[in-house]
């Protein structure tokens, strides 16, 4: 009976175990499987480069995962502004969106470094930099529960306005956009005695018809996509900082995938992003070109003015910094490898 008994009793464990086995096997099939529709908000109209971008990136993607990943785009900041977007990936209604530096200000300041005005005198400089920095910036969206695959150089960000600016004076008075949330833009334009008015990207176009804002400093790029270049006369091409974008998705939703259906995901939008910022320089001067072409007239901004501004914005740039508005060290560090590249250029010349 007890012989009986330990059979039965050994029996009934390899059933158990076998079945637990045969759940865990079913359960990861489920999960190799399992279909995921990704819902992405961002401000690109539907009808721009960077949709098409997307949207055959999205067609990729769902080829190579079989079906099992399918990404969703609502265009044309259709989900709201940045803010509500964040919100709206917390609550789980969105997975992820397209973003720039000011969006993450309240959780991820030190982004915002390459954005500081008048920190880079041209594109050399900041491709220097961001050879650099780049990798250590995107490790911290790791820290912040998010994935994304790599920035996109936006270019430099030009003067467009309803008068002709060619100096610090001319700025003076005018009521000039930053983007809502930006602090450190509008620390930097308070300490330059400027005007600031905060707004969301979707507000400007609106804001430039009516008079509320005069001033827009902006990629050309993104002028033209987003329409703003039809409510302005002029631009200058002083470079007054440096705008780029990037994609990030909630990682909870990403690690619910398949390594297989991850990797896939990462080396398409990555592939995206390298070939947007790979051409960033050459579609910005074709963008200004375009600018020109219909009719907007560009301002000279003189050399002795840009460095009037520059040398203005040393001591808040460090204010900023000593306040933890973005990391001291950082800004340190980015700040030598900007000397550093001007020093090795002027002993080659």
């Amino acid at each position: 009976m007890i012989i009986f008994k330990k059979k039965l009793d050994f029996k009934t464990k390899l059933i158990s175990n076998l079945s637990l086995i045969t759940y865990l096997l079913l359960f990861s099939f489920v999960i190799a499987s399992a279909q995921m529709q990704l819902k992405i908000a961002t401000l690109a109209p539907q009808n721009s480069d960077w949709a098409s971008k997307f949207q055959e990136g999205s067609k990729e993607i769902q080829r190579r995962t079989q079906n099992r990943v399918k990404l969703k785009f609502y265009w044309g900041g259709a989900q709201g502004n940045a803010k509500k977007n964040l919100q709206k990936i917390k609550i789980g209604q969105l997975h992820g969106g397209t973003f720039s530096p000011t969006d993450f200000q309240d959780i991820y300041p030190d982004l915002n470094i390459y954005g500081l005005p008048f920190l880079f005198k041209n594109s050399d400089e900041i491709e220097y930099v961001r050879s650099l920095v780049d990798l250590d910036l995107e490790s911290g969206f790791k820290r912040l529960g998010y994935e994304m695959y790599g920035f996109a150089g936006g270019g430099f960000a030009y003067v467009m306005s309803n008068e002709p600016i060619s100096g610090y004076d001319d700025l003076k008075g005018q009521k000039i956009w930053l983007p809502q949330g930006d602090l450190i833009s509008y620390e930097a334009m308070k300490s330059l005695e400027l005007l600031p008015v905060p707004l969301p990207m979707t507000d400007v176009l609106t804001g430039l018809q009516t008079g509320l804002i005069d001033i827009v400093a902006i990629p050309p790029v993104v002028a033209l996509a987003l329409q703003w270049h039809t409510k302005i006369k002029y631009t200058t091409r002083i470079p007054v900082l440096y705008a780029m974008g990037f994609l990030a998705i909630d990682s909870k939703f990403i690690n619910r995938l398949s390594i297989h259906d991850r990797n896939v995901i990462s080396e398409v939008l990555r592939g995206i992003y390298e070939e947007v910022d790979a051409d960033s320089k050459n579609d910005s001067e074709d963008a200004m070109q375009a600018l020109l072409n219909i009719g907007i007239k560009e301002v000279t901004f003189h050399d002795n003015e840009y460095k009037r501004l520059t040398n203005l914005m040393i001591e808040p740039n460090l204010e900023m910094a000593k306040r933890d508005m973005f990391s001291l060290d950082l800004f340190k560090d980015i700040s030598n490898h900007i000397s550093e590249y001007r020093a090795n250029l002027a002993s080659q010349q």
